[in-house]
């Protein structure tokens, strides 16, 4: 069964929390509340999203949902807007290098591994391919929330990580509730980019390259 969070964001005078109401089919809402550093607006559409500041670096914490006018290169998760509403749209490599509002910018591998060694990765690891366990880093990263049964996330960073889903080369969609995959703006070669991906059950987050043509996820990190 998949569901989805509704979204709203709160303003107290002792901060700016961002709280993330839950509905699932047969079930009372639940409220589960991320306290935010800061809120920015999107100039382009007047969207919001809210960051968090992880050591020296300001991350967004909510997926980008941008396009322009002709949408070439983005989609809702099966073409349903309120996918969108709850994880962003996801993007080809080209359309997410112009994703990010002005000020920001589609984080580069090493802006990455920067976050993961603060989080406690090992330097070593945080350079190699595949899985990398080490300071289970993929806990603190995904959301508490909205992953499938079994899911390991705690979300100490409040970085936020929702389970957004892909979608392939050909048009497939999959993955929704169990998988969530992060661009770089990092290239290996004319077809494929470097990007970021946690699963559900896994501590760790996975570092490979992807075809460019493929639909994934966009965070931000400030310029």
């Amino acid at each position: 069964m998949i569901w989805f969070p509704k979204i709203k964001k709160m303003y107290k005078q002792t901060g700016i929390i961002l709280a993330l109401v839950v509905i699932m089919a047969g079930c009372l809402p639940k409220e589960v509340e991320v306290e935010a550093d800061g809120v920015i607006t999107d100039s382009r559409d007047g969207k919001t999203y809210a960051y968090v500041n992880i050591g020296n670096q300001s991350w967004l914490i909510e997926n980008m949902n941008y396009t322009d006018k002709d949408s070439i290169g983005s989609w809702c998760y099966k073409g349903l807007a309120k996918n969108c509403d709850s994880y962003g749209r996801l993007y080809t490599w080209d359309a997410a290098l112009k994703a990010c509002p002005f000020g920001w910018h589609l984080p580069e591998d090493g802006d990455w591994k920067e976050l993961e060694i603060y989080l406690g990765m090992d330097p070593i690891e945080a350079d190699s391919t595949d899985w990398r366990e080490t300071g289970n880093v993929g806990i603190q990263l995904k959301a508490v929330w909205d992953w499938n049964s079994g899911g390991t996330g705690e979300n100490i960073s409040r970085f936020t990580a929702l389970p957004a889903g892909i979608r392939e080369p050909n048009g497939q969609y999959y993955y929704i509730g169990d998988i969530t995959t992060f661009w770089t703006s990092t290239y290996t070669d004319e077809a494929h980019a470097v990007g970021r991906a946690m699963i559900y059950y896994s501590t760790g987050v996975y570092r490979w390259s992807y075809l460019k043509s493929g639909g994934y996820s966009v965070r931000c990190v400030k310029d």
